[in-house]
């Protein structure tokens, strides 16, 4: 028992000799082959961590972790390197005896966000016979080739965002200047600039933020507050605090709000929309909304930029990539600037929305959305405060109406008649017998009852109905027609259809679920109430049909789309010739004193649309008027106005249809 204990040691120390020849002999030595994948791997996986324990010790005494590991995801996160690739690395023989040394050379393939970079590759080991590994001797070159104790240089060059010009070419959107007003640092201390906050319309606690910016050093000039332009006396009073104003680059819009609904405006982008939108940095300007955010692909410049690996006293050693700006496309848009002012100008006071069209092609030369914010309100800045009070305006000045479907009241009988005349069963010279201000079908009806405007005891046919606009008389027609029939001439229409048009259009209804059920609902629809929808853009290209002979045109606004006819010979000659008759005698016979003018020969269509709780109360009314000159029918104008129950109804947006033509004359 004894002689085996003693034999113990024994048996350890030569298991520990043979252990110890055996890790050192070949069969458990770390070849170079494995470093070099160990580091290929890392490198191209992004695992730079992984690197620093495959350096020999005399790469760490010259380079900390920090300058490897760091450096590396740095250089490569500032040039968006996607991939890097370690290719066909093939061992060098060296001529030399000496075997603790080897070297690799291949490719290194980078896909940046500026391109691809393809340079040679070396890689050099050594060998450590105390812990029998192969290491990589490392130098910033195994970075990137050529970078040595060089830093990478990235500059930018801004181009410039297109302009958006109105059909004559005049600018609606361009890159103009704004105005900003600051102190400069050093000249004023805080207790003054505090002093400047009514004057600027600002918070104490706003300034005081601002002043204390860790950016700010003595000389330079602070912003504190931007606008297109501030008027003498914000100036004088600006100059009288000490402060001054500054113009820098900023994007301008000569119509101002007049344009906001159709233009929109640019901000800088978002990072929910850096996270959408690629090719963006941070601080990048983007469109916002309208045709500015619609065309943002065209309008958008590419940025020009300039790699490059410079020394330490800024001069350039080798320059990767460059690329120059470019501009972005200007839009041409078919809007005129003019039409498009005077429409605004004269609906002030007022809610609602303008459509000019040129019914012989589509061309939209004015959209028009009353009241509208100005996009410089958006641009430098609204207070939550003022945000509120324009969301809770009456007259919904962030709602865009031109493109948005509403009810389009007495206009939709140009439509119904155009259904009736198609018809087999109608006759437009027939005369109807109506007597009273209400009517009902029967007595299923209850107290329901269609009502007119114009008590007239009077035979109708269609032409005297379109001109006095008898709700009883489209009322009779609708149900005589039929749903069935009505509905399927509306589709004829167009009601129902997606515009896919260069500029967004909501798409109409006849109905809620598309269908026509009660009588009440389809006598309702039929002289333009009940639940259809149309809005301001399709109907007046409905009406440029009667007008151009018959076809309905693809609205579009920009001045590069092509003609496209939606809809063929909504009706015959002779009929679209009895409705031009018709709408002259709107204006000739029941409107001369409002619309009626020497210089031209106008027609048109008034409407009013309710909106109401209950027949026995009286809801706001929406007042319509669309209309041409016939002498030239170069454009058809629909224009509507809310709140007009105590203006005198449709008649107050005629005699705006006129103004607006007398201005535009001037």
């Amino acid at each position: 028992m004894k002689k085996f204990l003693w034999s113990i040691p024994v048996i350890v120390i030569i298991l520990a000799v043979g252990l110890y020849f055996l890790m050192t002999s070949d069969l458990f030595q770390k070849s170079e082959e494995e470093t070099l994948n160990q580091f290929t791997e890392a490198y191209q996986n992004g695992d730079y961590a992984d690197i620093y324990p495959l350096i020999n010790a005399s790469s760490k005494e010259n380079y900390s972790e920090a300058e490897v590991v760091e450096r590396n995801q740095q250089l490569f996160d500032s040039l968006g390197v996607e991939t890097a690739r370690l290719k066909d690395l093939e061992k060098i023989e060296s001529e030399s005896e000496d075997d603790t040394g080897q070297t690799y050379v291949g490719n290194l393939v980078l896909d940046t966000r500026y391109g691809e970079m393809n340079r040679e590759y070396q890689m050099d080991f050594t060998y450590n016979e105390e812990e029998n590994e192969w290491f990589v001797e490392w130098t910033p070159d195994m970075i990137i080739p050529g970078l040595d104790d060089n830093e990478l240089s990235i500059a930018t060059t801004s181009g410039a965002r297109g302009d958006i010009l109105d059909r004559n070419g005049e600018p609606l959107a361009f890159n103009g200047t704004k105005e900003t007003v600051g102190y400069i640092a050093g000249q004023v201390d805080e207790s003054e600039l505090l002093e400047t906050a009514e004057v600027l319309d600002m918070e104490e606690e706003s300034l005081q933020s601002i002043f204390n910016e860790s950016w700010i050093e003595d000389g330079m000039f602070v912003p504190v507050k931007d606008a297109h332009r501030f008027d003498d006396e914000e100036k004088a009073d600006f100059e009288a605090q000490g402060l001054s104003i500054q113009s820098f680059s900023e994007r301008e819009y000569p119509l101002d709000e007049a344009s906001f609904h159709l233009l929109g405006y640019v901000g800088p982008i978002t990072a929910e929309e850096l996270e959408e939108r690629e090719g963006y940095s941070s601080g990048d300007m983007i469109g916002k909304r309208g045709i500015e955010r619609l065309y943002e692909d065209r309008l958008k410049p590419e940025q020009g930029y300039t790699v490059q690996f410079v020394d330490d006293s800024g001069t350039t050693e080798e320059e990767l990539f460059s690329e120059a700006p470019k501009d972005g496309e200007d839009i041409i848009l078919t809007i005129d600037g003019d039409t498009q002012s005077t429409i605004y100008e004269n609906l002030e006071e007022d809610s609602g929305a303008g459509v000019a069209m040129d019914p012989n092609n589509g061309e939209m030369l004015a959209t028009v959305s009353y009241p509208s914010p100005s996009p410089y309100d958006f641009m430098f800045g609204l207070s939550q405060e003022e945000y509120d009070a324009l969301e809770s305006d009456d007259g919904s000045p962030l709602l865009n109406k031109f493109n948005r479907t509403t009810s389009p009241g007495s206009t939709q009988k140009i439509l119904t008649s155009i259904i009736a005349m198609n018809s087999d069963t109608f006759d437009r010279d027939a005369e109807m017998e109506i007597t009273g201000k209400g009517w009902q079908q029967d007595e299923s009806w209850g107290g329901y009852e269609v009502n007119r405007y114009h008590v007239m005891d009077e035979s109708f046919d269609l032409r005297k109905a379109l001109t006095y606009s008898d709700n009883i008389y489209f009322t009779r027609t609708a149900l005589d027609l039929g749903a069935e029939t009505f509905i399927e001439g509306m589709e004829d229409l167009g009601i129902g259809q997606e515009y896919d048009t260069d500029y967004p259009i909501y798409t109409s209804q006849v109905s809620n679920d598309g269908t026509i059920e009660s009588d009440i609902l389809l006598a309702d629809t039929g002289y333009g109430q009940g639940e259809l929808l149309i809005s301001p853009i399709q109907i007046t290209s409905i009406y440029g049909a009667v007008i151009n002979g018959g076809d309905v045109y693809e609205p579009h606004i920009t001045l590069e789309s092509e003609d496209n006819v939606l809809i063929e010979d909504i009706a015959s000659q002779d009929k679209l010739d009895y409705l031009e008759t018709a709408m002259r005698d709107v204006v000739r016979l029941n409107h001369p004193d409002d619309t009626e003018r020497d210089y031209a020969e106008f027609a048109g269509k008034t409407g009013t649309s309710e909106n109401k709780t209950s027949q026995d109360t009286r809801g706001e009314e929406t007042g319509w008027f669309i209309g041409y000159d016939q002498s030239t029918k170069d454009m058809v104008m629909s224009l509507y106005v809310e709140d007009v129950e105590d203006r005198g109804m449709s008649e107050y947006t005629a005699r705006k249809f006129a103004e607006i033509h007398d201005a535009l004359r001037e």
